[in-house]
């Protein structure tokens, strides 16, 4: 007996189904029609009730009858499904003029939502990216990425991976990589979709739907593409997701009844272990195995001297706030030592540019002395980025309450100071209550009363601190520019440079329990413990504190944490621990890799 299949209907449409043929048959002159009517009627309201099952087990000669029935037209399935069309109906229980409409609706939909991205889409600043094969390749073995991406496109790979230091060019490269599969997309072609993981509410399960649905598609549409169109799925920022499953095998992609669809994703290298590729690689379908021939990565190459010369000329021909020509931004560049290496990746560059009248004039006394590390790189664009604010908002008009709190900010000489308190609070409570997603979804009516609306309602207080801030909207989400923004605020929680040794010492310390080193391990945020282990090597104070944090657990188990935290920012400093007494320190999953230690 042949194999029992339902595949020719879909099971949530078989009562639809079911039902449109008993009308059909009804009016019908055609007795084999209308017993091919009646039998899938009798079928599918079986399946539908799922007692598959027992039909197949049952020994009632009505079902056994039926079953042999079934498996019938299993084997002659083409035939009738050639016969449901001679009488105007499709596979899913619709009539054909249902269907052309649903398909005239949605390539309208394609269309449009074309026409939406290449409209809205303008990333301004561009210099094509190189890359290597993996992590592991030398890295002067470079490709054009974007070539890459094609020969992907056109073989026989499912899952590209593409890995990046933080500002390393990913999501810029994915929004041109998006602008130019829809520029060459024609209707009955491969559908790009751009997926911001974070966005997603458990992007695990039904990734593609739910990014459909945010774009308006309905679920007719949705149910259409389901079944009839391969995608070219763009996920980006999969390490912003905290401990995401494989997609590509929790979507079940490519299986029979799921979405067709090529896949690439973003990632940061430092989020990624030794055995990564296991997190990414599509399974085997007989034994849900890795397939390695199905999987391709590309690693972003920082800059050449080439690449930056060539930014520098797009951003001064650009950009409005542009003082300079190529080579004046060349030499300021080459004035502070080691800027030219710290800026090999375009977000660092782009800070760069914009800070470097405060950085040069920050650093004209000592020029030569001290090399600029990403953190104070940091340090003088958000100065510049909050002056630019505050310029906007005297310039914008605000309401008699907005005006009155914010020059009352301005005559006591806090707004700076209290706008960085804004974004430090913002940063720890979005790790706090988020675990680190950094996207917030706000809306007014349903988070009135919770913890979002201190960062984002529309009251004074709060839209006067949001408006000049390194943030971004889109409908009802907001994140920082840029993660990275995230994670230096927070380290900027644990220790403050701004925050003189007196500003501390007129405080007694927090207890223990409140240090923001103990809420968590930090050894998953590397880009946080960079930020902290630059301003070690800048702040003896700071080392201090950390050094203290140690000793205490030695006597106190809930300084446990915090002393791991801290050795671990130590170590990665590079701090030498030589003659330190470290008995008894309490200090679990601390990472002392190149740590240097009495032996």
């Amino acid at each position: 007996m042949a194999a029992t299949s339902i595949d020719i209907l879909t099971p949530q449409d078989a009562l639809f189904m079911a039902d449109t043929l008993l009308a059909d048959a009804r009016s019908s002159e055609d007795a084999y029609f209308q017993q091919l009517c009646s039998l899938i009627h009798c079928v599918f309201l079986r399946v539908r009730r799922g007692v598959m099952d027992e039909l197949r087990s049952s020994t009632n000669a009505e079902d056994q009858e039926i079953l042999h029935k079934v498996d019938g037209i299993y084997a002659e399935r083409d035939d009738i499904l050639a016969l449901l069309n001679d009488f105007g109906l499709s596979t899913d229980g619709r009539s054909a003029k249902a269907n052309q409409h649903i398909i005239a609706s949605l390539n309208s939909a394609l269309l449009k939502l074309k026409s939406r991205v290449l409209g809205e889409q303008e990333f301004g600043l561009y210099v094509p990216l190189m890359a290597k094969a993996n992590l592991q390749a030398r890295d002067d073995a470079l490709f054009p990425l974007i070539d890459k991406a094609q020969e992907f496109l056109e073989g026989d790979g499912q899952v590209m991976l593409l890995l990046g230091d933080s500002g390393a060019g990913k999501t810029t490269f994915n929004h041109q990589l998006e602008l130019q599969l829809w520029r060459d997309f024609h209707v009955d072609g491969p559908i790009p979709l751009y997926i911001n993981l974070p966005t997603i509410d458990e992007p695990g399960l039904d990734i593609v739907a739910k990014q459909l649905l945010r774009l308006d598609f309905t679920a007719d549409q949705i149910q259409q593409l389901r079944k009839h169109r391969q995608f070219i799925l763009i996920c980006d920022g999969y390490d912003e997701c905290q401990q995401l499953p494989n997609l590509y095998q929790s979507n079940q992609l490519n299986m029979p009844g799921h979405w067709r669809a090529k896949v690439f994703i973003s990632c940061r290298s430092e989020y990624v272990g030794p055995d990564y590729r296991g997190r990414f690689q599509p399974p085997v379908s007989d034994n849900q195995q890795p397939a390695a021939s199905l999987f391709q990565e590309a690693v972003v190459a920082p800059f050449s001297t080439d690449q930056i010369l060539l930014y520098i000329d797009q951003y001064v021909v650009s950009s409005s706030n542009s003082q300079g020509t190529l080579q004046e931004y060349v030499n300021k560049l080459n004035r502070i030592p080691g800027l030219m290496e710290l800026v090999q990746n375009p977000f660092l560059l782009t800070l760069a540019l914009e800070s470097l009248p405060k950085v040069i004039s920050d650093s004209d006394q000592d020029l030569g002395k001290d090399q600029i590390s990403r953190v104070i790189l940091y340090d003088k664009f958000i100065e510049h980025w909050l002056e630019i604010g505050k310029l906007r908002l005297q310039a914008s008009s605000l309401t008699s309450q907005e005006h009155t709190l914010f020059y009352d900010l301005l005559d006591d000489g806090v707004y700076e100071q209290r706008s960085i308190q804004f974004l430090k609070d913002l940063s720890v409570t979005i790790f706090v209550k988020q675990g680190g997603n950094p996207v917030v979804q706000y809306s007014e009516q349903v988070d009135t009363h919770s913890w979002k609306s201190l960062f984002f309602s529309p009251e004074a207080g709060v839209k006067i601190f949001r408006q000049s801030s390194p943030l971004t909207r889109s409908g009802d989400h907001y994140r920082f520019i840029h993660r990275s923004w995230l994670e230096y605020f927070y380290s900027r929680v644990v220790y403050d440079p701004d925050e003189s040794l007196d500003d501390v010492a007129d405080h007694s310390p927090p207890p223990i329990s409140d240090n923001p080193l103990s809420l968590w391990s930090l050894i998953s945020e590397p880009s946080i413990l960079q930020f902290l282990a630059e301003r070690v090597q800048r702040y003896p104070d700071f080392k201090e504190r950390l050094l203290a944090l140690i000793d205490l657990s030695k006597s106190d188990y809930r300084a446990s944490q915090a002393a791991s935290n801290a050795i671990t920012i130590l170590v990665k400093a590079g701090n030498r621990f030589h003659g330190q007494d470290f008995r008894g320190i309490r200090i679990p999953g601390a990472d002392l890799a190149a740590g240097q230690f009495d032996s």
